[in-house]
């Protein structure tokens, strides 16, 4: 049987298992994205039921010979983040990323880390757009999607700020010539997105336009949920 002790681990997702147990979605730097079921912690009563929320860090031991472990214990490891209002969805939105995009059992040590503090910033008053696009950069890197910014992928020139591009999915950026494409962003967006820099209002809607038309083609079909959940918000 192996045992894997208090290793770092997120919550990223949830759901009843049986009548007094949890199956668990874990997100670890050693371990990657792996199931596991907390026996008992539906309980209101469990303090497993209590430590077991998304966006807190955790140390976790785990017990089995199979994919799914038995979670034996957990504990905090740090303060857990507090996320407000839309920034709750921001939350939920990056948690699904990571269920739909990475695969079970394939360690991403670096995106675990910008993964937490992704988290902190979320929970501090940074622009929340800011932090998603960012993160969605880096999550397409590590998948080994990531994109071309800083050049043309045609002539291989640099970016110039006060240039109009238009977005060629899996190829990149080239210079706009005519009225026709969808992915129209202008030349300061990528370069803000390539250096991970601030970007203005106009940026961040060139930006959001290009990471969810990008992200569609590697998700699929299937909508996002927490895409959904976030609506009224927008539009209450």
């Amino acid at each position: 049987m192996s045992r894997i002790e208090l290793i770092p681990a997120y919550l990223i997702h949830r759901r009843d298992y049986r009548d007094t147990s949890l199956l668990l979605e874990l997100f670890s730097p050693t371990e990657g994205r792996f199931p596991a079921i907390a026996q008992g912690a539906k309980s209101g009563r469990s303090s497993r039921a209590i430590l077991l929320q998304p966006f807190a860090p955790l140390r976790v031991s785990l017990r089995g010979r199979g994919e799914v472990k038995r979670l034996t214990e957990v504990e905090l490891d740090g303060h857990p983040l507090s996320l407000q209002g839309e920034r709750v969805y921001c939350g939920f939105y990056i948690n699904e990323l990571l269920m739909r995009l990475i695969e079970r059992g394939d360690p991403y040590p670096l995106l675990y880390d910008c993964y937490g503090e992704n988290l902190a910033r979320l929970a501090s008053d940074e622009p929340a757009d800011q932090c998603l696009r960012e993160f969605e950069l880096q999550l397409l890197a590590e998948l080994g999607y990531g994109l071309l910014l800083n050049y043309t992928a045609d002539t291989n020139k640099l970016i110039e700020s006060d240039l109009l591009y238009e977005y060629h999915l899996e190829q990149g950026p080239v210079l706009s010539l005519s009225g026709q494409s969808e992915l129209k962003i202008h030349g300061r967006t990528l370069i803000c997105l390539h250096n991970r820099e601030p970007l203005d209002k106009l940026g961040m809607r060139e930006a959001k336009r290009l990471m969810r038309r990008i992200l569609a083609h590697y998700l699929g079909d299937r909508p996002l949920k927490s895409r959904e959940l976030f609506q009224p918000i927008i539009r209450a």
